[in-house]
């Protein structure tokens, strides 16, 4: 969208085997708002107080969900649609350099401006 606003903007992960991911380039507030709420969870413990706890796991289940755009696999000659139940049974050499190039790109999104 430009200097000020996130807009659309990808970053083409391509992996060893030449397949290929687009993810966007930098988390939203809604981005940040929904992987937040996935990740936390609330219940009564047994003495009545009310505790919260994290799962990191549903973070980056939800972190995965909220960036991936596109991909490039095929299965039985047709194109794997990008839905929650895939992204979830994606094989983890693809989660784990997914999650380091979301975390590079966080860190330069995040990084502070310059004079």
């Amino acid at each position: 969208m430009g200097r000020f606003f996130i807009g659309t903007e990808t970053f083409r992960v391509t992996f060893p085997d030449n397949e290929w991911c687009d993810i966007k380039q930098e988390f939203t507030q809604a981005d940040v708002d929904y992987i937040a709420n996935k990740m936390m969870g609330a219940n009564v413990s047994a003495n009545g107080k009310m505790e919260t706890n994290v799962n990191i796991n549903f973070g980056k289940q939800a972190t995965l969900e909220r960036v991936i755009i596109a991909w490039s696999f095929i299965e039985d000659n047709k194109p794997v649609l990008v839905t929650s139940e895939n992204i979830s049974n994606l094989r983890t050499r693809y989660r784990i350099q997914l999650l380091a190039e979301i975390e590079r790109l966080t860190t330069e999104a995040t990084a502070p401006l310059k004079n």
